[in-house]
Formats: C-alpha cells, structure tokens, sequence
C-alpha cells in the first residue's frame, strides 16, 4: 500500500472519529433536553391532576354534604312523626290506666 493510500486512511479514520465523538455529544444533548421536556410535562402533568383532583374531590364534598342534609332531614321527619304517634298511644294508655284504677277503685 502506498504511503499516500496510508495517509488517505488515516484521515478517513480520524474523520470518522470526529463524526462519531460529535454524534455521541449530539446524542447526549438529545438526551439531556428529553429528560428536561419529560420531567417538565411529569411536573406539569401531575399539577394538573392534582387541580382536577382537588376539583373532583370539592364535588364529592358537595354531593356528599347534601346527601346527609338530605338524610338529616328524612330522620328528622321521621323521628317527628314518631313522636307524635307515640303522644298519641301515651295518651291511650295514660286513659286505660286512669279508668283501670277508677273501675278497680269503685270495686
């Protein structure tokens, strides 16, 4: 091989070296900037949901807040209605003991 063919080669191979160490640093930039957009769209990604949870989470507050006034209400009507049904059956028996003790007294 001819002292000019050697040459051309080695020039070849230190071209091709310098492509190579400019990839590799290219590649590393490529990289470094995916991870910085990736952690940047994690960061972003997690204070939205954590907005639209908070949001949802408000919802159910208020759904769940009405449910138990609604509830609340229900039982108080309830216990209303119970109560006055047993005024009622208190004042029969108050009436059945009263003449239980008139007719046993007159005995």
């Amino acid at each position: 091989m001819s002292k000019e063919a050697i040459l051309d080669i080695k020039s070849t191979e230190e071209q091709a070296a310098k492509i190579i160490e400019e990839a590799l640093e290219n590649s590393k930039r490529m990289i470094a900037n995916a991870e910085k957009q990736a952690r940047q769209l994690l960061e972003e990604t997690e204070r939205s949901t954590g907005k639209e949870l908070a949001i949802a989470l408000d919802k159910m507050r208020e759904k769940a807040d009405g449910l138990i006034a609604k509830n609340l209400e229900e039982a108080e009507a309830e216990a209303t209605e119970l109560l006055a049904k047993a005024e009622v059956k208190k004042c029969v028996a108050v009436k059945k003991i009263v003449w239980e003790i008139l007719e046993n007294g007159s005995n």
